[in-house]
């Protein structure tokens, strides 16, 4: 990403945070970033752009907190799933995205309602599969019903909270309490077989999910198209593990063990640079080929 898309972003995640994303105009996002209309209009074609963009980079470095938190440790245990559930709500809150969403309740722009559909379908998704991982295969066929559960529960339990307390709610504390209570509901689900989220609604949502399949080769060109838009300013260090990462995919047999070793420090090399949110794409990327080479072998 160049300096002027990043700068862009930065204006309007600050404006959409202290006006509201209604009442911010693209006049206004042009003001603060300081660049010209035409500027604007070659990086994004409307507001809601801008807000994907916000909210896709935030999902990212979401999702590269979550596999860096599962380096290395059991799957199945509940703890680890816990923690990963509670990373996107600090990470929502750490850049005040939680602002951002009061400020898009019940918009009802087309490009903008499609982009929280599809957060909120990989949201449970991921959620589904996680819960095999830690209650057993045998709870498949009832996961992702679980999972719909889960969320509704989390939410509506902070929100609660908030309403009570004016504060936010200890995520940790709300999620062990939510994720324990569906593994006491598991059983109920297997024995009685009445799933509102049937198989046909299942597919359903999972056709709304864009799936780009992810090849050596996509991951090696974007690191390459990464690695050529870096300059001497940046840093050493940065360019050192990129040129390494690429190394390793080139090789015929790429360790799995080294790139886990590596792509944490790569991704906190870029945290706070116009290169940031490439660099969480292309971890997450990395990690999405090493799931599938895992899957298929």
């Amino acid at each position: 990403m160049n300096n002027r898309k990043r700068q862009i972003i930065s204006a309007a995640r600050k404006l959409f945070i202290e006006k509201g994303y209604a009442d911010t105009s693209i006049v206004d996002i042009i003001a603060a970033a300081n660049i010209s209309k035409g500027t604007f209009y070659n990086h994004f074609s409307s507001k809601s752009e801008c807000l994907i963009a916000i909210l896709e980079e935030t999902r990212e470095e979401a999702v590269n907190r979550r596999y860096e938190v599962a380096l290395n440790r059991d799957l199945s245990d509940i703890n680890v799933l816990i923690e990963q559930i509670s990373l996107l709500m600090h990470v929502n809150r750490e850049r005040n995205i939680v602002r951002i969403f009061e400020s898009i309740s019940g918009n009802t722009d087309h490009e903008v309602k499609t982009i929280l559909e599809k957060h909120l379908i990989l949201e449970m998704n991921w959620l589904a599969n996680r819960f095999v991982d830690v209650f057993g295969e045998e709870t498949r066929n009832v996961s992702f019903e679980c999972a719909v559960y889960a969320i509704g529960m989390m939410q509506n339990a902070l929100k609660t909270f908030l309403i009570a307390t004016g504060q936010f709610g200890n995520p940790e504390l709300i999620i062990r309490s939510v994720v324990r209570n569906i593994g006491y509901l598991i059983p109920h689900f297997l024995e009685n077989q009445e799933q509102i989220i049937t198989p046909n609604i299942l597919q359903a949502l999972l056709d709304k999910i864009e799936h780009k399949p992810i090849t050596k080769e996509l991951v090696v060109n974007q690191l390459k198209g990464f690695i050529e838009n870096l300059t001497e300013h940046d840093s050493k260090k940065g360019y050192e593990y990129a040129l390494f990462l690429l190394k390793e995919l080139e090789e015929p047999n790429e360790s799995n063990t080294i790139f886990e070793a590596v792509l944490s420090a790569f991704n906190r090399v870029f945290n706070n640079t116009s290169h940031e949110a490439e660099a969480h794409q292309i971890s997450i990327y990395i990690w999405r080929y090493l799931d599938l080479k895992i899957s298929v072998h």
